[in-house]
């Protein structure tokens, strides 16, 4: 596949992170890779402006992306969700660059649940996307808001389409861009698009693609009740997958290679206290002999 051709100016690029309640610490470390480059690295030039105080998390990406748009010279706004964890810093930096040819390129991650995981971008009917090392962008139906870049040029045309509202509150005043909405679909009728899926259709309908970079993984937090059966769960270490989505049913394909002692899943896995002190041991002596 051809890659995709990268802007020779620096990209500037808009951090309007959505926060509803909390902040998870690994989340603000990630960030905080991306805020601390200096001068001289080469990528995307980074300003955090997280959006807080509101419940209506459509009306507070709303807020963001307009006051990206009309108080600032940016070219890219970056929506990373506060509970989205582990990503990786020449990852964003090569996905905001992407979104200077694409207009919308996400990232994709895993809804929180571990009875009925799937994925919260929505993909192409029957269509396979591996998930491996090629970083070239793949077109989706819906794509996530959690870790999602949008270039200027997408918020000024759908802007064209909607009022300004609220305008007595100055810079607070915004375009619904993340209104929910119905629509209907051939599987299941009339259904209510989240404020995510509904920002992909407005930008599809006036004539913009959503896409997701396979080459990214993301973690997303969220509470979790264990279970004796925990136990009995295999854990696998991150490898190539390839997802596949037929009507409401998604298909995985990978080679299940299993995580290994030497990782953080394995010790969980461990006999006793003391096999676990004896391998740190170990490898404590591996490192140090010459």
């Amino acid at each position: 596949a051809s890659r995709p051709r990268m802007p020779s100016k620096r990209v500037k690029v808009y951090i309007g992170s959505a926060i509803w309640r909390t902040v998870e610490p690994l989340h603000m470390q990630s960030v905080m890779a991306l805020l601390t480059k200096k001068e001289s690295d080469s990528g995307p030039a980074y300003e955090y402006y997280p959006q807080t105080g509101d419940a209506c998390m459509e009306r507070v990406r709303g807020i963001s992306a307009t006051y990206f748009l009309r108080h600032t010279d940016a070219d890219v706004h970056l929506s990373i969700d506060s509970d989205i964890v582990q990503f990786d810093r020449v990852a964003i930096d090569q996905m905001c660059e992407q979104a200077e040819k694409y207009d919308i390129v996400g990232a994709i991650y895993i809804c929180r649940s571990t009875a009925r995981t799937f994925p919260t971008t929505f993909f192409n009917d029957g269509e396979v996307i591996e998930f491996a090392f090629d970083p070239t962008p793949k077109p989706v139906q819906w794509v996530a808001t959690g870790c999602l870049a949008v270039h200027r040029r997408v918020f000024e045309k759908m802007a064209e389409t909607m009022p300004l509202l609220h305008k007595p509150d100055g810079k607070r005043a915004f375009y619904d861009f993340y209104e929910t909405m119905h629509y209907d679909t051939e599987e299941m009728g009339l259904i209510k698009l989240t404020e995510d899926y509904a920002f992909s259709q407005r930008a599809k309908d006036i004539g913009f693609t959503s896409y997701i970079n396979p080459a990214i993984r993301l973690g997303h937090m969220g509470p979790y009740a264990y279970r004796l059966e925990d136990m009995a769960q295999v854990l696998l270490e991150p490898q190539p997958m390839k997802l596949e989505r037929r009507g409401t049913v998604w298909r995985v394909d990978c080679a299940m290679n299993e995580d290994t002692s030497r990782n953080l899943g394995g010790e969980s896995r461990k006999t006793n206290r003391a096999a676990r002190r004896r391998d740190e041991r170990n490898e404590k002596k591996a490192l140090t002999t010459v």
